[in-house]
């Protein structure tokens, strides 16, 4: 067991920096918008700052890449120091009081690694998933996510199916709710100030909160090192979780604490702006 651990990680690393090689100076993947969303979300910062931001994003690029492979094959002790939380006892007292809880995660740091929630956890944990058109990539994909015993529900009937299980139902569950990502087209629009920006942003989160009365965690993830990261759940400050926004603006500014604190591990290679802001703040 020893030596596959370290085997494993030795050709992650390897196939990782090759992977970097690839998208950084062979395919150049989306090095403008890149970019482009780093030179908008930090303004102050110099053309030298920015360069390094964008190189250590391509790196951690990477490492994603072939993470959720990684805690796939890695052995049951690679993987709880792959992932490891600070405080799973919250979630614990959450659990014992009968609790639902909605847990606010983001595309910062590893989301990946989050399927191992019922390890971590009494719940039951659910989160949605967005089919791929390749079907055996697809099955790949839930095969991984679905790994520790996630309850996977599709994206395009997510909403309603979250409300018939985790609001309906009266047993205490953990719905992990990703919430950085732009709304879907055809949407109506709400907008926030978010990284110095007017952003587009969505409120399934916030009504799923509203209807089941749950506990919100925010979780946090720090990369500590290649591969591994620390999971921190906190409870997300709400004045009042009924008043409209109040949830997902909470949700926000926890988000730019993270990005804040180490930048280079948010998913900047995603058009997060494609969808225009109002000329006046909604």
């Amino acid at each position: 067991m020893f030596v596959s651990r370290h085997l494993i990680l030795f050709c992650a690393k390897y196939i990782s920096f090759a992977v970097y090689l690839i998208l950084r100076f062979l395919l150049r993947y989306r090095q403008d918008l890149i970019y482009a969303n780093l030179m908008a979300c930090f303004p102050d910062k110099s053309q030298t700052e920015l360069k390094r931001l964008t190189n250590s994003y391509y790196r951690h690029m990477a490492d994603l890449l072939i993470e959720p492979f990684l805690f796939y094959l890695a052995p049951a002790s690679l993987r709880k120091s792959l992932a490891t939380y600070t405080n799973p006892e919250m979630l614990k007292d959450y659990f014992c009081k009968g609790k639902k809880v909605v847990l606010f995660a983001s595309h910062y740091g590893n989301w990946e690694y989050l399927i191992n929630l019922p390890e971590v956890t009494s719940y039951p944990v659910y989160t949605a998933f967005s089919p791929i058109k390749v079907a055996w990539i697809n099955s790949l994909m839930i095969r991984l996510r679905s790994l520790f015993g996630v309850h996977l529900i599709s994206k395009t009937n997510f909403y309603r199916t979250a409300i018939a299980v985790f609001v309906k139902q009266s047993l205490p569950k953990l719905l992990v709710i990703i919430g950085d990502q732009r709304p879907a087209p055809g949407n109506h629009k709400f907008y926030l100030p978010f990284l110095d920006q007017l952003t587009a942003v969505q409120t399934g989160g916030e009504r799923i909160a509203a209807l089941s009365g749950a506990s919100l965690v925010y979780v946090h993830s720090n990369k500590t090192a290649q591969f591994s990261y620390e999971f921190t759940f906190t409870e997300m400050e709400v004045a009042d979780s009924s008043a409209p926004m109040s949830v997902t603006s909470s949700y926000f500014r926890n988000l730019e604490r993270s990005i804040f604190a180490a930048p280079a591990y948010w998913l900047w290679s995603h058009n997060r702006w494609k969808v225009c802001a109002p000329t006046e703040r909604i």
